[in-house]
């Protein structure tokens, strides 16, 4: 058996909550804080579900939510999504003890509480749930999706993005780019040993809170001249998350110099023996030069042969360019799940669901009828 409650704030979690630490930057609170107060602060409230055993009290799942009533897929009804980023740097925060042996089963008491019990301040149950991003065919996905539905909830599953990514456990750089395509080494060498020749190239690594600060300038300043809409490479959010990358240990902040003039900028976080490239740019002045691939490949041998990297994650995107450094790719997806005990949860399944369906049927009927391609 197990007690459920909701808080309003990682601050009053129980104090045995402290394994929270241990599951990785991008499921740290101080993350989870960053996320909310960036992008969800003026609309949508925090709601952090506590699942614990009732005998011993422990606490053995969490799930980070937030409260909104303007889900583009349920709009006016009252939603529970997952608090996470748009660029799906980690899966959908339900995070489990170390010792929780029963995951299906906290799953199912979590989104059966979830399902019947009012959520407060003179609003009734939730009508639909948005969990995401999932990694297709992961175990957290198939036993998700079963659990929703052991719950009572009707569940539509959706593509979300596209992640390129490489394993790399045992790797090192010269093993990597061996295994690059003859035209990337090829390119990555003659750009850089063309740098070299100016006598003015400087590769270097920042990942200090104080190193950061001497940097952060030389990020900005190349940011605004790149061909990236400002706005994405240093607003609040990320400036926060570089701040605690620095703090935690997990910065990686690259800059190609060309004299005195930083060229061309990298943020990497490295956490948990995987290396996120987060955000890149260079002056549009020095693109003929590929500042940007010289730097990239700095960024990855340091990534392999310094912090052992056993993955490099490109994260979400279909960038051309992605494939040619990263082998593999998957697919993302997220699941609407509609509460059939309210009237909102029944209107939005039948609109989602069954309306999708029906499209699916006109336009089968459309093409059998040779009336469509």
């Amino acid at each position: 058996m197990y007690t459920i409650k909701h808080y309003p704030n990682f601050a009053e979690l129980p104090q045995d909550c402290t394994w929270l630490h241990d599951c990785g930057f991008f499921y740290r609170p101080q993350w989870f804080e960053i996320l909310q107060r960036s992008l969800f602060a003026d609309t949508d409230t925090l709601r952090v579900y506590a699942v614990a055993d009732a005998g011993s009290g422990r606490t053995l799942l969490l799930a980070a939510l937030r409260h909104t009533v303007l889900d583009s897929a349920a709009t006016g009804a009252d939603t529970l999504a997952a608090l996470s980023h748009p660029e799906n740097f980690a899966e959908t925060p339900l995070l489990f003890h170390p010792a929780a042996s029963d995951r299906q089963g906290l799953l199912i008491a979590l989104f059966r509480h979830l399902q019947a019990t009012p959520l407060g301040n003179g609003r009734g149950r939730c009508d639909a749930l948005r969990l995401w991003p999932l990694a297709d065919g992961a175990e957290l996905e198939q036993a998700l999706v079963s659990a929703l539905q052991q719950a009572g909830f009707r569940c539509q599953r959706y593509a979300n993005s596209y992640n390129r990514y490489e394993t790399t456990a045992g790797l090192d750089y010269a093993a990597y780019f061996a295994a690059r395509s003859a035209n990337l080494r090829y390119s990555v060498r003659r750009r850089q040993r063309a740098l070299e020749k100016t006598g003015q190239l400087k590769l270097e690594l920042y990942t200090t809170p104080e190193q950061l600060q001497q940097a952060l300038s030389d990020y900005i300043a190349v940011s605004m001249t790149s061909w990236k809409r400002p706005e994405t490479m240093f607003n609040r959010e990320i400036q926060d998350m570089m701040r605690l990358a620095a703090e935690l240990g997990c910065l990686r902040l690259g800059i190609l110099r060309l004299g005195e003039q930083a060229a061309a900028v990298q943020f990497w976080l490295f956490d948990r023996g995987v290396a996120h490239c987060v955000r890149l740019a260079y002056r549009e002045e020095y693109k003929h030069l590929a500042v940007g691939v010289v730097l990239t490949n700095f960024m990855i041998a340091h990534a392999l042969d310094r912090d052992r990297a056993a993955s490099i994650d490109f994260g979400f995107g279909v960038e051309d360019y992605k494939g040619g450094w990263m082998k593999q790719a998957r697919d993302y997806y997220g699941v609407m799940a509609f509460n059939p005990a309210t009237a909102a949860g029944n209107y939005h399944a039948a609109r989602n669901i069954l309306g999708q369906r029906l499209k699916r049927g006109v336009k089968t009927l459309l093409r059998t009828a040779g009336l469509r391609k």
